[in-house]
């Protein structure tokens, strides 16, 4: 322990003994639109300061980002934190007070003192935390300082994460960084090997390649586990404690780390088809480690681009985002876009209470509209005595009123990942971190099924919690694949079968019924298209999918060969190609299938096209992977392709509703004209106005959802 550091902690404890003999003492009263801020020891043994100033005015700052509880998700570490909570002692117009702080809060001020008198940390004099700044006790100065914590953190010289003062995993996470660092930066020099190399879909040996060296696979666990383990990465309150403030930086015990490195070593990442290093799960939910630092740099981006935008009256370069994602035009909807986008942005987060889900967005949104958000005035004030079902119900109706596209039902989960109970169908559970991909972001703007002009909405009312739309039906589901996220089978050595199950459900669902020809293509362009949503990305453009899709096969299956060997499974995975290969006369990919496994037998060290078949199979493995979040393959009666709702069932009902950009599937209930809502669903060749060619439109008429 250094010296600096022993002293500090034996002041600490010395004043800690001393104070716990006094009582807590009542905060003075706080003034609207005024805040507290704590003015941090200049020498070693001082007390802070607490101070009022208007929010308008007040001296440079740092504001403080932490969890309450336990920085840890361990249980010794929620244990040790458990309503723990200290004495801490500040000076209020002179007169020495006693505070009760959490433990969390306590280590992480203590912690900053120290590295400021090490002089590792240089910060403001001046910090906002709110367990301190804020009476905890005083549920009205609550109520007044919860919504203008927007502008807290906005006004802030700089925001300070503290990830508390363990540091499990920080050397293997810092590892990582400090081997990727150099190669992001050499990313920037037009032209270098690195450039070359990484500007397209690449592999984890493309990377070791340029790094000279494999990676330690135990850095490689670190930096997962890291994400993994600490409570912050997940709290819906950072979202805007990291996206309002121009500067960020982290401290895990006595490191000190920069936000904008973080961020950029996990964009680069995601630019990877490093599969390994995409499919580490973390411990709460199915998403690769790190999800939540994309999340929040989605928000700070998007509040980069406000600040470049705030002097034009339609949100500049926000409108084309916003515009694209809910057909909004005017200043009003376009206010309403803001909180759409806020509330699709945090969705992974997650609260300890519902209500937050909503309220966790205000700091921004207010941010962002400003005075053009005075008609949300009853959503501002957090009104915790009603239920989060009320309150998501009013938002979502909000939304569903003022915006001319349907795009908040595409933010409805999928039924297996609801978790509020008596809340309408119709209504996204924002609780809900486990979602599908919305075809509001994997689509937008291309399809326009009911071909809406700018700015047009259809019918919508609200009687209680039943919505009435506008709409018609177009056909029913009758076949459904498998898909790996509804297998039961918890033996990891067979759910290693799953896939090729699923590949075998696929060809099934393709040729256990008619299937109608879309736009002149066969039923294998059909099956592939549908799989990735008729879609592109950086990894995958359509002049090579059909080839990617080819490697993909051939992948699962040789891998499922040389661990199982030609299994029933394997032999009737394969009879099944061949049979719907040739029931479509395709160009059959079954020979290079064939060719490539007798390459394998042969000699396991050497493939012939190993590469760009391993780089095609996860290139089309990725991008249909973002489609088929909580959503799988079907047919309908007429011989449609989609993909839809995991929960869907055979006779569930495609509906078009009026100034929809997507179809919806609907479920019958007992009571005639009265439906639930399962989800929205891509249809194969009718996501632009094809299914009003037969006259749909003038067959639309009321439908009620509950």
């Amino acid at each position: 322990m250094s010296r600096t550091k022993k002293k500090f902690q034996e002041w600490q404890n010395a004043s800690r003994a001393i104070i716990a003999r006094d009582p807590p003492t009542q905060y003075e009263s706080l003034d609207n639109h005024a805040f507290r801020l704590l003015k941090l020891p200049s020498v070693m043994g001082e007390c802070s300061h607490l101070h009022h100033f208007p929010l308008n005015d007040c001296p440079e700052y740092t504001a403080l980002s932490y969890t309450w509880e336990s920085p840890l998700l361990t249980a010794k570490s929620i244990a040790a934190y458990k309503n723990a909570q200290v004495n801490a002692s500040v000076k209020v117009g002179g007169v020495t007070k006693v505070i009760r702080i959490t433990k969390s809060l306590d280590e992480a001020l203590s912690t900053i003192n120290e590295l400021r008198f090490s002089g590792t940390l240089q910060i403001p004099e001046y910090i906002w935390a709110d367990g301190l700044c804020i009476n905890q006790q005083d549920k009205a100065e609550k109520q007044i300082q919860v919504p203008l914590m927007g502008e807290i953190y906005s006004n802030c010289t700089l925001a300070l994460v503290w990830l508390g003062r363990d540091e499990t995993d920080l050397d293997g996470f810092l590892h990582i960084h400090n081997l990727l660092e150099p190669v992001i930066r050499q990313l920037e020099t037009p032209g270098s090997e690195a450039a070359r190399v990484f500007d397209s879909a690449w592999t984890l040996q493309d990377l070791e390649s340029a790094l000279g060296g494999g990676i330690d696979l135990r850095a490689w666990a670190s930096y997962v586990s890291f994400y993994e383990k600490r409570r912050w990465f997940s709290r819906t309150w950072v979202a805007q404690e990291v996206a309002l403030p121009s500067h960020t930086i982290i401290c895990c015990g006595h490191e000190v780390l920069g936000w904008d490195i973080i961020q950029e070593v996990k964009d680069f990442l995601r630019g990877s088809l490093a599969i390994d290093l995409q499919t580490l799960r973390t411990v709460h939910y199915a998403r690769p480690a790190g999800y939540e630092i994309a999340t929040m740099s989605r928000l700070k981006n998007f509040m980069a681009v406000f600040r470049r935008s705030v002097a034009s009256p339609n949100f500049g370069e926000l409108y084309p985002i916003l515009h694209d994602r809910t057909g909004a035009t005017t200043s009003e909807q376009l206010t309403y876009a803001v909180l759409h986008e806020c509330l699709t942005s945090i969705r992974s987060l997650d609260s300890k209470w519902g209500h937050d889900k909503i309220y966790g967005v205000l700091g921004i949104f207010s941010k962002i509209c400003g005075g053009n958000g005075h008609k949300l005035d009853e959503l501002v004030q957090p009104n915790y005595d009603l239920s989060a079902q009320k309150v998501f119900t009013q938002v979502a109706w909000l939304l569903l009123r003022e915006l001319p596209s349907l795009c908040v039902l595409s933010s409805v989960e999928d039924a297996s990942a609801r978790r509020l109970k008596g809340l309408p169908s119709w209504v996204p559970d924002w609780t809900s971190a486990i979602t599908n991909n919305s075809l509001v972001s994997l689509l937008s703007p291309s399809a326009n099924a009911s071909i809406v002009s700018d700015g047009y909405q259809g019918y919508r009312k609200l009687a209680d919690s039943l919505l009435t739309l506008n709409g018609g039906f177009f056909d029913a589901v009758a076949d459904v694949a498998e898909s790996p996220q509804t297998s039961k089978i918890l033996n990891p050595d067979k759910r290693q079968r799953v896939p090729v199950s699923c590949l075998r459900s696929v060809f099934d669902v393709c040729m256990n019924g008619p299937v109608t020809s879309s736009h002149g293509q066969s039923i294998w362009e059909m099956l592939w298209r549908t799989m990735i949503a008729d879609r592109t990305s950086t990894l995958v453009n359509l002049p090579v999918a059909g080839d990617y899709f080819s490697f993909y096969i051939s992948q699962l299956l040789s891998t499922h060969k040389a661990k199982y060997g030609a299994d029933k499974l394997y032999t009737r995975t394969l009879r099944q190609l061949k049979r719907f290969q040739g029931l479509n006369n395709i160009d059959s990919p079954s020979e290079f299938i064939i060719d490539f496994f007798a390459a394998m037998l042969e000699d396991n060290v050497h493939v012939p096209q190993a590469e760009p078949v391993q780089k095609g199979h996860l290139a089309f493995a990725m991008l249909a992977g973002l489609v088929s979040i909580r959503r799988r393959l079907f047919r309908t009666r007429n011989g449609h392709l989609g993909m839809g709702p995991l929960s869907m069932r055979k006779d569930d009902q495609i509906w078009l509703m009026d100034g929809a950009h997507y179809p919806f599937l609907l479920r019958r209930t007992a009571k005639e004209n009265v439906f639930t809502f399962v989800g929205d669903l891509y249809l194969h060749g009718h996501m632009n106005g094809e299914m009003l060619q037969d006259g749909l439109r003038d067959r639309f008429k009321h439908v009620t959802i509950k």
